[in-house]
């Protein structure tokens, strides 16, 4: 399984769920998360975290979720571990999305 991060993302790539339904486009590429702005699909902005990408190829994100599954994810603040790190509420909001967490000593061979 190939673990994405910034550098292989970039502004303007379309975003599709695992069952080819398009999501939106990378608005803002972020070191933990790619921003997608509201639309037809999300009421609010959206900051995926680069675990949920499945591929990637010729401009292309694929998610490695459906659309339903997309739509009830809750990604709509940036993680930010460096500016909460006393912070317990925001590091579990974190974990409970999905999205890596250095501090975490039991997965700490994730990237």
């Amino acid at each position: 399984m190939a673990h994405y991060s910034a550098e292989y993302v970039q502004m303007g790539m379309h975003i599709y769920t695992s069952d080819n339904q398009e999501l939106g486009h990378v608005v803002k590429v972020y070191e933990d998360s790619m921003l997608v702005h509201k639309g037809h699909i999300f009421p609010t902005d959206r900051y995926i975290p680069y675990s949920a990408i499945a591929s990637i190829d010729n401009g292309k994100i694929q998610l490695n979720m459906p659309m339903d599954e997309a739509k009830e994810k809750i990604w709509t603040k940036r993680p930010d571990y460096e500016d909460h790190l006393g912070d317990p509420e925001q590091l579990f909001y974190d974990r409970g999305h999905d999205v890596h967490d250095p501090f975490d000593e039991a997965n700490s061979k994730q990237t």
